[in-house]
């Protein structure tokens, strides 16, 4: 899954993509390179963004998702969301996934618009909001903790009539955890790959890998992004949501030849 944020203040690639032209060449060069899913988002959710409302993303992802729908018909769009509006609009203008880092947690709206749309549904385990989620990462133990947050939610989802086979699950990497969380996530993976549904990890030159490799600049960190995509492909995730595709589809092939 190629990441191509059509947003200002995005952690790592922010401002590339605001104009349409930018972001349909990056999502097709991002599917020329190996990407099998395009996320688009129109909403940074780095720790202490400013919502834009759906509005706004609305007007930035409605035309790229025209576009791209164009040029590659056969290439899933997913659209990074919490807002129900949004979600019920790109949909109905040919975006095939929603991937919401609430959960269903920011707007219980969420849940049934998956429903009646019948579409895939990342579901991320996060805590609060981009403003109040570093506050919130305290866990007795974040691997039990986390999975039972998940399937909460995946009940919640299931009682509003989404079916199990649309919702891909993501522990949610970065979001209300801190470093030894997150590294304690990913030695952990088998206990959320043996779930019932697939597994979606996003740690793509997360600021946890900036922090363990000592590398303050985002685009910089593809060598760390790297090692944690080739324990993902180790512990047999399904979906790898990242910036650098070619790379790290180089990555993910020669793992596989090993494993």
């Amino acid at each position: 899954m190629a990441i191509v944020n059509v947003t200002d203040d995005s952690f790592s690639d922010g401002g590339l993509y605001c104009e349409l032209p930018s972001a349909i060449n990056h999502a097709s060069l991002c599917i020329k390179q190996g990407a099998h899913i395009i996320d688009i988002g129109a909403q940074s959710t780095r720790p202490g963004a400013s919502e834009v409302g759906p509005q706004i993303e609305i007007k930035r992802l409605v035309p790229l998702i025209k576009e791209l729908k164009i040029l590659h018909p056969n290439i899933p769009i997913s659209v990074d969301t919490f807002h129900h509006s949004v979600a019920k609009k790109v949909l109905n203008v040919g975006a095939d996934w929603i991937n919401d880092v609430s959960g269903g947690r920011h707007d219980p709206e969420m849940f049934n618009v998956i429903a009646d749309k019948n579409c895939p549904y990342v579901l991320t385990h996060s805590r609060g909001n981009s403003m109040t989620m570093d506050s919130l990462a305290k866990y007795k133990n974040v691997v039990i903790d986390v999975k039972n947050e998940l399937s909460n939610q995946i009940d919640l989802a299931l009682s509003v009539g989404i079916k199990n086979e649309q919702i891909i699950i993501d522990p949610g990497i970065g979001f209300a955890k801190n470093v030894d969380h997150n590294l304690t996530l990913l030695r952990n993976l088998e206990v959320f790959s043996s779930m019932n549904n697939p597994l979606l990890i996003g740690a793509s030159r997360k600021r946890f890998i900036g922090s363990v490799i000592d590398e303050s600049d985002p685009a910089k960190r593809i060598f760390g992004t790297a090692a944690v995509a080739s324990r993902c492909v180790i512990a047999g995730i399904d979906i790898l949501r990242v910036h650098d595709v070619k790379e790290i589809s180089q990555v993910v092939k020669m793992t596989n030849s090993i494993i």
